[in-house]
């Protein structure tokens, strides 16, 4: 097992996560940036016509692995 820690950014303003999760493969790493992103969507309303999502996932050295992101873009047609 490895600690991996899952950064939340909200229109680019980061939630560092400090605690860590300990997962077994970069498989399971993957799912659950995934899992994590998908929980977040379901939470959040877009507040304007233009939201970013991410997690940036980064291991005990601080290196970052992988970025997982959705961004919301509503368009009004008048």
């Amino acid at each position: 097992m490895a600690l991996y820690f899952f950064d939340f950014l909200d229109n680019g303003v980061a939630q560092p996560d400090e605690v860590g999760t300990d997962l077994s493969s970069f498989d399971a790493v993957k799912r659950e940036a995934i899992s994590a992103l998908v929980d977040v969507i379901k939470e959040v309303l877009p507040d304007g016509s233009h939201r970013e999502l991410s997690f940036k996932v980064r291991d005990e050295k601080g290196r970052q692995l992988l970025q997982v992101a959705m961004t919301f873009h509503i368009q009004i047609d008048s």
